[in-house]
């Protein structure tokens, strides 16, 4: 119970309320496990809840009738997945698989409505991850319809150092591993053109590859004149 507690004080949406509020929170969750590959929440049916991801990494994405893949996000520890159905009552909108093994603190639909009734502070945090989310996307269409594949892609791997980088001796290694695959989805590109890139700044010593991971050794290299 006491890290459960911990990982609800930790989370943007929970991280404002008082311990009393946390309390009454932590006792309407039920911890749930999911392995790597397991399908948390699947477009057109309905959310049975808000879940906030305590430990593991989640892909929101989806998948076009072609079979190509579309990444809207990459969700970590202190995110939380099933808002937007539980809101407004509408089946999820996009898929949310595992991409690691995650422990997860889940809170069925009408009991979370019922704490967002009894709490003005905790709808006050909802609305703001969800103006967050809302931002995060707008820029990314923005990158989508505007910027050339080496600025998404730049941006990119600079957004996944901020979130989940780890300094080591020669830079920033990037804890979550994703395939060229994973990452071409996410930029809107061919894996092919996403490898390429990828090779060229490996070659220009920007980048590294370490176990797997991304290891990102000139920052500047990648920011030029746009924020990350």
């Amino acid at each position: 119970m006491p890290a459960r507690r911990a990982a609800l004080a930790a989370s943007p949406l929970f991280q404002r309320l008082d311990p009393a509020q946390i309390d009454a929170v932590l006792a309407e969750t039920q911890l749930r496990r999911a392995a790597r590959g397991s399908v948390l929440l699947q477009r057109g049916h309905p959310s049975a809840g808000v879940s906030l991801l305590v430990a593991g990494r989640v892909r929101i994405g989806l998948v076009a009738e072609d079979g190509r893949e579309v990444t809207l996000a990459l969700l970590g520890p202190g995110d939380v997945i099933g808002e937007m159905s539980v809101l407004d009552g509408e089946p999820v909108a996009a898929d949310a698989t595992a991409m690691e093994d995650c422990l997860l603190l889940t809170i069925e639909r009408a009991r979370f409505l019922r704490l967002l009734r009894g709490s003005g502070d905790l709808c006050l945090r909802l609305m703001a991850v969800l103006a967050q989310r809302l931002r995060r996307s707008n820029a990314a269409l923005e990158d989508m319809a505007l910027q050339d594949l080496p600025t998404r892609l730049g941006r990119l791997i600079l957004r996944l150092a901020r979130d989940y980088g780890s300094p080591v001796p020669r830079g920033q290694r990037i804890q979550v591993k994703l395939s060229q695959q994973d990452i071409a989805a996410i930029v809107g590109a061919s894996r092919e053109k996403v490898n390429r890139q990828l090779r060229q700044w490996e070659e220009q010593g920007v980048l590294a590859r370490d176990a797997g991971h991304l290891l990102l050794l000139r920052p500047a290299a990648l920011a030029g004149d746009a924020p990350a």
